[in-house]
Formats: structure tokens, sequence, C-alpha cells
């Protein structure tokens, strides 16, 4: 992800990720937010098979809110959220009704964070596998 796209996301939301990981009753909200987002077509079609892992990431979410699963790190979680509220946010570093463009920061952000965070997505799979 370029420096700049870095910057701004760690500069206007990281604080408001980690004061909602304070707040789950904040974080709900941004839950149902997302999700009603994602239920667009033309979103899913955006953000193509980057679509699972924002929906990965809400399971996690709602998880950890539960206290079903716990075994993740404060900053992966922050990290995690920082991701469900910057795709929620329409006028981001590029706003999402700029036809075409206006998801490719989206997605940018979802690989970042999962690159941050790979371990702690990996043993949250095996944790959901394990739920089976």
């Amino acid at each position: 992800m370029n420096n700049k796209l870095t910057e701004y996301i760690k500069k206007r939301f990281y604080k408001a990720a980690e004061d909602l990981v304070k707040n789950p009753q904040g974080l709900k909200i941004r839950l149902k937010k997302t999700k009603e987002k994602l239920s667009k077509q033309s979103v899913k079609d955006s953000l193509g098979a980057y679509v699972e892992d924002l929906k990965l990431f809400m399971r996690l979410v709602s998880a950890w809110i539960t206290r079903k699963y716990t075994n993740i790190t404060s900053e992966s979680l922050v990290y995690v959220v920082l991701a469900l509220i910057y795709f929620v946010t329409p006028t981001d570093f590029v706003p999402d009704f700029i036809i075409g463009l206006g998801f490719i920061d989206d997605i940018s952000v979802i690989v970042w964070v999962l690159d941050k965070i790979k371990i702690d997505v990996e043993e949250f799979k095996k944790w959901e596998n394990s739920q089976v």
C-alpha cells in the first residue's frame, strides 16, 4: 500500500478503531453498517474476492464481541476494526461513489490489514473451523 494512504489511514482511522474496541455497542453499530453496505450487489461486485475477507473480519469482530473468541492481540483487533470503519466511510481516500475506482483503496486497506495480522487471521480460521 502506498505511504500516503498508510499515513492517511493511521491518522484518520486508527484512534477511532481503538475507541470502538473499547465500546462494544458502537462496534455493533459499525458491524451493522458494514453488513448493510455489503448487502448491495454493486458493492460486492466492486470488491470481488475481497468480500470474503471483509466477511471474515466481521465474523472475527462478532466472535470477539460475544467473547466466543478472544485469542487475538489488541493491536490486531484494532486493525480489523480499522478496516471495517474504513469500508463504511463513504468519503475515504478515494470516495466510494467514484465508479471503477471507489473501492480500490478499500481493497488496499483489506489486503494491508490481512498482511499485518496474518497469524491472527490464520488462528481465527482454525478456531472457526473447529467450531463446526
